[in-house]
């Protein structure tokens, strides 16, 4: 008898409130989404695609401490408004969808203004009272399937300059064998100082640790540095701003995308490890001789006219491969469709060599054709 454990990590979607005294309102909105609301906040997400002209990112630091599998990093930029007027300065991130913020603030001027986490209804009312009286204040929600998407705007003035810095955590979750750190960057322009830094520690001993970046050329893989010893790991990537171009005689960045950090722990134990920090405790385990479990898969082709060509082709071969790879006590079914459908078999099979075979014959008298066709019936 085989047992299955599973555990769910429960986040609560929250809002951030941050008053901002005379700045003017803190302006925040969805991803793909346009908020409605009263006052200044309606004004500001009409100018939200419009980048302001004149605003210099001097600095984007990512700082990221993994302790047992658990992250908690630290995104700081800072911006300056080069011009003789007042702008907006707008600070977006997207961070995974596991992830919970535990905090953001504001540096303006030498004055911290610091986000209040709030329960979501709660932080909407005084939001919206805040707003109808005439008062300035910021609202913050994030939405998104894979990755959510925290977005600011603030009124800076003239000359002036603003530091933001979000600060999120979550437990990394170990998927096809390894732990993953995934850190979205994507600033836009060019950066004066730009630094990823991340420090692991496992108190199990690393077996192994990759960095990279889906954006990192050839030229860029030297500066993505990395030191592993038995429990510790360091990893950072500091691009200079000519490093940072797209090409010699323009403005345009490179550091446009995902950079990872994959890597997983020793384990000298099946029964796995406990560890125990300010009370609370957590139980990893990862066993490697778990017995083979049989499966029930329904396979549904996409026949239409738009597969013709290398795409019912390719999906056709990637059928056969799959089938060969079949378990005898596994069961199997297969369906087509276009305007209609059709089945090789009324019901699941058992994936015996017979059946896999004539499966197979099936798979190869599929064609894209967008209406019905012919095949031979077994």
């Amino acid at each position: 008898m085989s047992t299955a454990w599973t555990v769910l990590l429960i986040c609560i979607s929250v809002y951030l409130c941050i008053p901002l005294g005379s700045y003017g309102a803190l302006v925040v909105s969805r991803d793909n989404e346009q908020q409605e609301s009263d006052g200044n906040a309606s004004k500001f997400i009409k100018k939200r695609s419009v980048n302001p002209p004149q605003i210099e990112v001097q600095n984007v630091k990512i700082d990221c401490k993994v302790a047992s599998r658990f992250a908690h990093t630290i995104m700081t930029s800072t911006a300056l408004n080069k011009a003789n007027v007042s702008q907006e300065v707008f600070f977006e991130v997207e961070l995974p969808k596991t992830a919970f913020i535990t905090n953001f603030s504001m540096e303006i001027d030498g004055k911290t203004y610091v986000g209040d986490v709030k329960e979501k209804e709660k932080a909407k009312k005084q939001y919206e009272a805040a707003v109808s009286s005439g008062q300035t204040a910021g609202l913050v929600k994030a939405s998104g399937r894979k990755m959510e998407k925290f977005s600011v705007s603030v009124n800076i003035a003239a000359n002036s300059n603003v530091k933001f810095t979000l600060t999120y955590e979550e437990l990394l979750q170990r998927r096809l064998g390894k732990y993953e750190l995934m850190i979205r960057v994507k600033p836009k322009q060019l950066v004066q100082h730009f630094e990823i830094v991340a420090d692991v520690y496992e108190p199990q001993g690393i077996a192994f640790l990759d960095a990279y970046g889906t954006f990192i050329t050839n030229e860029l893989l030297p500066l993505v540095e990395k030191t592993v010893t038995d429990k510790k790991a360091h990893t950072s990537f500091s691009p200079t701003l000519d490093q940072q171009r797209k090409c010699s005689d323009c403005d345009a960045t490179l550091i446009d995308g995902d950079f990872f950090i994959n890597y997983d722990v020793k384990r000298a134990q099946d029964l796995g490890d406990i560890q125990i920090v300010n009370g609370y405790f957590v139980h990893f385990f990862a066993p490697a001789d778990l017995p083979r479990l049989p499966k029930n898969v329904v396979f549904v082709i996409d026949r239409s006219g738009s597969m013709s060509g290398t795409k019912i082709q390719q999906t056709k071969d990637a059928l056969l491969t799959i089938l060969s790879d079949l378990h005898e006590e596994d069961h199997f079914a297969l369906v087509t469709f276009s305007s209609d459908f059709d089945t090789w078999r009324p019901s699941l099979r058992r994936a015996t060599e017979e059946n896999v075979k004539e499966a197979e014959a099936f798979v190869k008298t599929i064609f894209a054709n967008g209406g019905k066709y012919q095949h031979n019936i077994f």
